[in-house]
């Protein structure tokens, strides 16, 4: 069949892919080098018409991760055949927030989303390049460090944070009780006992006739702490970071 018969035979017509939807034949010039759009997304590429008959035709604009993420054009392998460090993170963040399972198993995920700009794979990958702490080992990526309480994972609410800096956040929700946080009742000696956790440890700030004065004790080493762990880390975090947490306050709502 001559190239001009088999333009007219392809060229405009329409196929469905195996998971991407419908795509478009936009130029034929020759079996091998077809070039396609998706009509869903618009996204363009190059393929052969061996994958088009196939179905075998990839949209990377189309959110496949999770239901919500775009991988777009950027690798997400390594030299090495492993997922890049970006990708790892990338998937991890879009699972937090967009996989019910997670969030069964970790309930302080539910609420939490991602926003546009972070769920195009590209994108993501470029602004970690960027960040103070990306590159070092055992930091880790916070949403909420920044902001108190947020629960939007964006450019303006991430960071990135040494372990160290990250558990100083870490809330036992599920055995702390009804009272106020860093606060339990002492049976023993029917006092209110304050207590967070140091190096690891659990450290007891005292014991206390009210709940208040005990949550006091608490507020007060605690802050105390926080403040004692920036200065530490100070030349190494990002600036915003030792700001908020110089700035930090416990409150009776955490």
């Amino acid at each position: 069949m001559g190239r001009k018969m088999l333009t007219d035979k392809y060229l405009g017509k329409t196929f469905e892919s195996t998971s991407y939807g419908t795509f478009k034949i936009i130029s034929y010039n020759g079996c091998d080098d077809v070039q396609v759009r998706f009509v869903d997304t618009g996204y363009t590429v190059s393929t052969t018409i061996s994958h088009i008959t196939k179905g075998n035709v990839r949209d990377r604009l189309k959110p496949t991760i999770f239901g919500v993420g775009i991988l777009g054009e950027s690798k997400t392998v390594g030299s090495d055949g492993k997922h890049c460090k970006e990708y790892v993170l990338w998937v991890n963040m879009l699972r937090r927030c967009y996989d019910e399972n997670k969030q069964i198993r970790q309930l302080t995920y539910i609420g939490c989303t991602v926003s546009d700009n972070f769920k195009y794979f590209p994108y993501f990958k470029e602004w970690c390049s960027k960040q103070v702490g990306f590159n070092n080992d055992g930091w880790d990526l916070d949403k909420d460090i920044l902001i108190k309480g947020n629960k939007v994972y964006s450019e303006r609410t991430c960071c990135f944070v040494p372990q160290e800096v990250n558990k100083l956040f870490t809330k036992a929700d599920k055995s702390r009780g009804s009272l106020l946080i860093g606060v339990y009742f002492y049976k023993k000696i029917k006092k209110y006992a304050a207590s967070m956790g140091v190096d690891s440890k659990t450290k007891l700030l005292g014991c206390y006739s009210t709940e208040q004065e005990a949550f006091q004790a608490y507020k007060n080493g605690k802050e105390t702490h926080v403040k004692r762990v920036a200065n530490r880390w100070k030349e190494q975090i990002d600036p915003r970071v030792y700001e908020a947490l110089m700035n930090y306050q416990v409150e009776t709502t955490d």
